[in-house]
């Protein structure tokens, strides 16, 4: 057999293994209750340095705050790195996301009111379509003649140009 099969095979029972193993510990924890709660403390007390002497100028209290906050910061980070969230947070997220639910309906309610009044029709696209096509070569037409306004004072308005020249009066007469 290739050797490097045989060793992936090795490697692998020998991690099941383990994981038996910190399954079987983490039931036996669970089992002995208050004992390994001190066990646990005091772990804790020994990796954050509050089983030695504390220092005099530092208040053990203040002590514990700085190592509980930080044994926080970094339980929350390591949760995040596993996908999970804290629970207030889901359960806020939970209660809003309840709420926007319900104001969705509310609004598709008003929604149903508004459509089913007296007298209230429904708009067809094509109709507001052909609305705005309208509203827009109107505005075209009349921003047309108002450039062509400008552009027959301008040309009376030259320099050089006799007063014999004037269009003024036909401008009038197309605006009336």
């Amino acid at each position: 057999m290739d050797r490097k099969f045989l060793e992936f095979w090795g490697n692998f029972l020998i991690r099941a293994a383990k994981g038996q193993e910190q399954v079987e510990n983490l039931n036996r924890l669970a089992s002995e209750g208050v004992k390994t709660f001190e066990q646990q403390l005091a772990l804790f007390q020994k990796f954050y340095g509050l089983d030695q002497k504390p220092d005099p100028s530092t208040p053990y209290a203040e002590m514990w705050t700085k190592a509980a906050a930080d044994f926080m910061k970094s339980y929350q980070e390591f949760m995040g790195i596993m996908g999970m969230v804290p629970r207030e947070d889901y359960e806020a997220l939970a209660r809003e996301h309840e709420a926007l639910k319900e104001k969705a309906a509310e609004l598709e309610e008003a929604l149903r009111r508004g459509k089913k009044k007296a007298g209230a029709r429904d708009m067809d696209p094509a109709e507001v379509v052909k609305g705005f096509e309208g509203l827009m070569n109107r505005q075209a037409e009349q921003f047309q003649a108002l450039m062509a306004s400008y552009g027959k004072l301008y040309e009376a308005k030259k320099p050089g140009r006799k007063s014999s020249d004037h269009h003024a009066p036909e401008a009038s007469k197309k605006r009336g």
